[in-house]
């Protein structure tokens, strides 16, 4: 088969190892491709990737369907590379062991950078993009024979180090890329990682000590910690801190250094983390919404379609971007909103629902296509998914006062490699999410699909793996009143961070049609709601004379609750055992105005009425 021939993935037929679009390349049989993920290509055949005897991918040059630009030298490269860069102005260009390759580095007037590598070609023209095979390492030529060597993260940083006497080296393309560079020049070598004091510069601090301790021999690593660095912090800063006294930086790092012991294996691979407790700072829960929707963390939103879950996110986003409270009064604070659907459009729904709740459209942004640069120095865009972490943090970077971000549904951003049904597969996807989540703070609101399946447990029949629920910190469902099909309810599943709380109940109506909520909430769970949805099709299988039933059912109930509050696993038992159908008996609960309520965070749900040792009348219909 000629691969030169494999049409290239579209929209309506993605690449299936990653989801994207305009740059991977399908056989027609779709049983191989050439993918482009993470940048470098590789070949697959029948859902695997192609991998050498040692078990890494290969990675061969895509088919092209013309010549690639070459530039006759560096400098016209890097000026055709910056074409692509709009608005972005050219502050640094760093040099390659060997001349191989160069990144430049663009910044904006917003305080964000872009990088553009160019290669040198084996004719001696330039190319725009990452050179053949591994990267060197910057300015691992000139590190001494002996002596410890010092991995920054960063040009900037490495040549910050080389200025005050460390022999100082790092890897192209910043935290996320250590594995793109040959570190072999570091085998059997004394090392020390000095990390950026943020989140990126722990991980790159990680990956680099896991590749080092695999060389042969592997290296002997310190990982030191620069003090009293601001956020994002580095040697730059701690250099600027110490006042540029000759020798001081210099002197202040390897007294650090000689404090700081070396690691094994056990400290990256197989070793126990241990975290005393009496080190941990308790803190309280924050909140978007009180006891509903946790800032910093995940809750999943779970309905069939239909049943306006969209008009609930657009509700929320309203109220969050106006500060208005939410639906049982409680205070919400304002900010910013980030939407990522994957099935509404832009301009025909969200902007009209958004209007028709009153948001204001100023604090609401959508995600929905990540740019990238082709070898040839050109732009392209491809759908955003939730592999594209960093460009969801730069969003995050860029709206600073958001406090809510919809992903709707999940299932169209886990990225075509992603079994929806496996547990490991999800959290690889959903983890960093959270950890961004609690690093930036907004609430993350997942909408997931219903199954059809029936089940007893609600949180159970969220589509796909149970890591969808298992992660969420709150679960809510929306379903409609078996009574009145043009009632939304809003029921609590699990919730991990508060007591279980009521439900709501709204409806939708209106042109443009809005949520209307009601006022009282709805003494219902909801594993409640399902047992009702189950014992509805049991009774659609078997009808009876209701009128009758339900009167017996009211009079069995009276009796029951006469004497005060009863579990309501022992009302379900209690009905079984008098051969009564548990749906008429939740009705009858419903005509008598039984409340429903936890008494404790981690109680089970218990009937009463609703003033303990006193019966509602026949006509009361209160819930």
């Amino acid at each position: 088969m000629n691969k030169t021939k494999w049409p290239t993935a579209t929209r309506e037929n993605p690449c299936p190892k990653c989801g994207k679009v305009n740059r991977c390349r399908i056989a027609p049989d779709g049983r191989a491709g050439i993918c482009w993920r993470s940048g470098s290509s590789e070949i697959w055949r029948d859902g695997h990737a192609g991998a050498n005897g040692n078990g890494q991918r290969l990675r061969v040059d895509p088919p092209r369907t013309r010549p690639r630009p070459t530039y006759i030298s560096a400098d016209t490269a890097i000026e055709a590379a910056g074409k692509s860069v709009r608005g972005g102005k050219l502050v640094a260009v760093w040099k390659y062991p060997g001349d191989v390759a160069r990144i430049a580095r663009f910044d904006f007037n917003d305080g964000s950078k872009e990088f553009r590598p160019v290669h040198r070609l084996n004719n001696g023209a330039w190319a725009i993009g990452d050179p053949p095979g591994l990267w060197p390492l910057y300015r691992g030529n000139e590190l001494p024979t002996a002596g410890q060597v010092y991995v920054c993260e960063g040009e900037k940083t490495a040549d910050c180090a080389r200025s005050v006497g460390l022999a100082a080296v790092t890897s192209a393309h910043g935290s996320n890329a250590a594995d793109k560079s040959d570190w072999t020049p570091l085998a059997g070598r004394d090392v020390v990682i000095v990390p950026d004091n943020d989140s990126a510069g722990e991980h790159y601090a990680r990956d680099v000590t896991a590749i080092l301790l695999r060389l042969n021999p592997p290296a002997r690593i310190k990982v030191a910690r620069l003090p009293d660095l601001p956020p994002g912090g580095d040697i730059v800063e701690f250099d600027a801190e110490i006042g540029g006294e000759a020798g001081a930086t210099k002197a202040a790092v390897e007294e650090l250094v000689a404090k700081t012991p070396f690691m094994d294996a056990t400290d990256v691979v197989g070793g126990p983390m241990l975290v005393r407790m009496a080190d941990v700072e308790s803190r309280e829960v924050r909140w978007l919404w009180r006891g509903r929707i946790p800032l910093g963390r995940i809750t999943l939103l779970v309905g069939r379609p239909g049943e306006g879950k969209s008009f609930f996110t657009m509700d929320a986003a309203s109220r969050v971007s106006t500060g208005s409270p939410w639906p049982d009064d409680a205070p919400c604070e304002r900010g910013s909103v980030l939407i990522i659907s994957g099935e509404d459009d832009p301009a025909d729904t969200i902007r009209p629902r958004l209007d028709a709740h009153h948001a204001d459209v100023l604090r609401v942004h959508l995600l929905s296509m990540v740019r990238r640069i082709g070898e040839d120095g050109k732009p392209f865009e491809v759908i955003f998914s939730l592999h594209d972490l960093l460009a969801l943090e730069a969003a995050l970077q860029r709206i600073p006062d958001c406090k809510l971000i919809v992903i709707d549904p999940i299932g169209s951003f886990l990225g075509g490699d992603v079994d929806a049904h496996r547990d490991n597969e999800v959290r690889s996807i959903l983890a960093p999410v959270a950890k961004l989540a609690e690093k930036y703070g907004p609430a993350v609101l997942v909408v997931a699909h219903r199954r059809k399946s029936a089940g007893s447990i609600a949180d159970d029949l969220a589509l796909g793996s149970r890591a969808f629920t298992g992660i969420a910190r709150a679960v809510w469902h929306l379903t409609r009143d078996s009574e009145n099909k043009a009632r939304r309810l809003l029921l609590p599943g699990k919730n991990n961070l508060a007591r279980e709380g009521n439900g709501l109940a709204f409806t939708i109506a209106g042109d443009p049609p809005a949520i209307a909520w009601e006022r009282d909430p709805v003494q219902m769970s909801a594993d409640d709601a399902l047992a009702i949805e189950n014992d509805d099709r049991k009774e659609d299988a078997k009808p009876g004379p209701e009128p009758q039933a339900r009167k017996a059912a009211e009079d069995w109930l009276r009796k029951l609750l006469a004497t005060g509050e009863v579990p309501a696993a022992k009302v379900k038992a209690e009905a079984k055992a008098a051969g009564m159908i548990y749906r008429t008996v939740q009705r009858a609960a419903v005509a008598l105005g039984v409340i429903h309520e936890k008494n404790s965070f981690d109680g089970g749900w218990q009937w009463r009425f609703p003033k303990p040792g006193t019966v509602a009348s026949d006509g009361d219909k209160s819930t």
